[in-house]
């Protein structure tokens, strides 16, 4: 037993405790020891770190075998218990085993003990494989009789062998009607082929973004269909993907059924059947289009604010430029573990803002790092994106004219070296004439350009409200507009128009209802009217 094991020990007599673990080193352990007399330092040491063992004497002055095995049966633990005195008689060994302890050890023979901690170590180890197993077969027992209940009530429903066929029939269809019901509700574009690469599976937001009804698609082999303007690149996608590990987004650009094109950012998924055989691909997708053309006005060599409190929508476009061929590079304040979901599809490499916390990335603590690293992410050859997070976090702690002198220095270094920045700011945080200050070296993104853009008090009443209830997390559908506002429905439908005409909001079908929500164009607008 070569190895480190680590011990609670009761025991009052440092003496003895010396002899103890003498004996366990002698014996090729390397023993961790902590020694406690009462009951109280025992909790704590139960409490605070994980044990292999707990040694006990039988008598103690202020403590006792008995107690401390109770001390240790009220933490819910399962550890070796091991009494090891040399003051115990056969009776009393009796009763301790009875209370719990797992053995006893008379204290002139100890070459016992090793081999029992072995054997109650292993002991310990197969009663929580018992546990699990037990669990697992409760859990296994409850689903069992979940579903016995649900086959129940099915068979109850059934009369006759043809009456059955019936039912199962109209249960198969009314399955496939609510499962197609499901895929035309996303927003997102879903496809399907089989392994013929026939087409299976044809949302409504497919028939929508692309032109062709479901019925006049499926079942066409979709490399004749003359979708994909590469087509070789979506083969490529079908033979790379892999059921072990995650797969990454395309962007595929392709001719819709009036001839125009549009850029689809496309991941895709093995369907497998039970014998865990691939039986076709899942294709799931979203219209990038209109993002796309955003990003293609996005110039080289500027840095570009993005006032918003919510860092979402920087986080987004910096996926999306990633994943659109440039390099991309984050400085946050947040915990890399709670972003890793968004941003590792495009492989963001990230650094953190303050001292290091030793969660794996790059550590920038002031101003002059954050210059130095900014200069060096500029001065690589490929394209490069670097997005700044929490502007306002750096100006509380070096001062605004620190930051802007900083900053004044980054500008100009990213328009040499014609690469880009974004950098997001909480407008709340700060000062007005501070945040105009900012705004007067940076630029606003193409989508949240507002120059000229006026809208009625009663249709400004109602993008203000969209965009608190978005603060809350809350859906908005138009019948809450109109519940709001004591206006018909046709009413609320105009203003709306007038919003997403201006790209101040953005409707989706949810369901069988039209959800709204504002656009970062619509929030810029609002903070604008406010400051004005």
């Amino acid at each position: 037993m070569n190895k480190q094991l680590r011990v609670l020990l009761v025991e009052d007599s440092e003496d003895d405790a010396t002899l103890l673990t003498r004996a366990l080193k002698k014996s090729g352990v390397q023993p961790v020891v902590e020694r406690v007399e009462i009951a109280e330092a025992m909790k704590k040491a139960l409490e605070k770190k994980e044990w292999d063992v707990v040694i006990a004497d039988y008598v103690l002055p202020r403590f006792s075998g008995l107690d401390a095995v109770n001390v240790l049966k009220k933490t819910g633990k399962d550890l070796p218990f091991i009494i090891v005195s040399g003051k115990i008689g056969e009776d009393t060994a009796v009763e301790a085993m009875r209370a719990g302890a797992h053995d006893y050890i008379m204290k002139g023979n100890l070459t016992r003990l090793i081999p029992a901690i072995e054997r109650e170590i292993a002991e310990a180890n197969n009663r929580q494989k018992r546990r699990n197993a037990e669990e697992e077969l409760r859990r296994s027992y409850h689903e069992l009789a979940d579903t016995t209940a649900q086959l129940e009530v099915t068979n109850k429903q059934l009369r006759g062998e043809i009456e059955e066929r019936h039912k199962a029939e109209k249960h198969t269809l009314e399955m496939k009607e609510h499962l197609q019901n499901v895929i035309d509700s996303a927003s997102e574009v879903i496809i399907s082929v089989d392994a013929n690469k026939r087409i299976t599976t044809w949302n409504k937001a497919a028939e929508t973004v692309i032109g062709y009804k479901q019925k006049d698609v499926l079942n066409w082999n979709i490399a004749k269909l003359s979708l994909f303007e590469n087509m070789q690149k979506l083969v490529d996608l079908m033979k790379n993907l892999s059921t072990e590990t995650q797969n990454n987004y395309e962007d595929f650009v392709i001719i819709t059924k009036n001839q125009t094109k549009k850029i689809l950012r496309i991941t895709g998924s093995i369907i497998q059947e039970k014998e865990k055989q691939s039986s076709g691909v899942l294709f799931i997708g979203r219209d990038i289009t209109r993002e796309m053309d955003i990003h293609g006005r996005l110039l080289a060599g500027n840095s570009y604010l993005i006032p918003e409190r919510s860092n979402t929508a920087a986080v987004d476009l910096l996926v999306d430029l990633a994943t659109s061929g440039y390099s991309g590079y984050m400085i946050t304040r947040m915990n890399p573990e709670s972003i890793k979901n968004t941003t590792s599809p495009a492989n963001i490499q990230l650094y953190l803002l303050g001292q290091d916390h030793g969660k794996g990335s790059t550590a920038i603590p002031n101003l002059q790092i954050l210059l130095q690293k900014i200069k060096e992410l500029c001065a690589k050859k490929k394209e490069t994106v670097i997005l700044l997070e929490r502007l306002d976090y750096l100006i509380n702690k070096f001062s605004f004219e620190k930051v802007m002198d900083v900053l004044y220095e980054i500008n100009d270094h990213v328009a040499k070296n014609k690469c880009l920045l974004l950098l997001r700011i909480d407008p709340a945080t700060i000062e007005k004439t501070q945040m105009a200050l900012i705004e007067n070296e940076l630029q606003l993104l193409p989508s949240q350009k507002i120059e000229g853009l006026t809208i009625e008090d009663e249709v400004y009443d109602i993008l203000r409200f969209i965009y608190e209830q978005n603060q809350n997390n809350a859906i908005v559908p138009i019948k809450k507009i109109m519940g709001r506002f004591t206006l018909a429905y046709s009413t609320v439908a105009k203003r709306l128009q007038v919003l997403e005409a201006k790209g101040l909001i953005f409707t989706k079908k949810q369901g069988k209802s039209r959800t709204v929500t504002i656009s970062d164009k619509g929030k810029t607008f609002l903070h604008k009217r406010q400051t004005a």
